[in-house]
């Protein structure tokens, strides 16, 4: 059997996501429910919604983030959060 080789691969719209849902969701406290279920799924949402940058390096990682400091990029990423929220609002999965 051949052994498994382990890859280092990240997603780095991940913390560009996360970043911008704390910043503009979390801390200004605009959630009707802010349970963890709730925000997970607001994160997977947009995460899947938003095409995906992948990287195995920190070097490629801070080249996305570089990209996503354009204020265009930034608005589109905060549009597709902006529905994933109302989406998770309107139909929670919890009771």
């Amino acid at each position: 059997m051949k052994d498994t080789k382990e890859y280092a691969v990240l997603n780095a719209m991940e913390p560009i996501v996360i970043r911008l849902f704390e910043d503009n969701y979390l801390k200004q406290r605009t959630l009707v429910c802010d349970c963890d279920k709730c925000q997970l799924d607001i994160l997977l949402l947009t995460l899947n919604k938003l095409p995906p940058r992948y990287t195995s390096s920190q070097a490629g990682e801070a080249y996305v983030k570089a990209l996503y400091l354009n204020n265009q990029l930034q608005s589109d990423i905060l549009t597709v959060l902006t529905q994933a929220v109302k989406v998770i609002e309107d139909r929670p999965s919890h009771p």
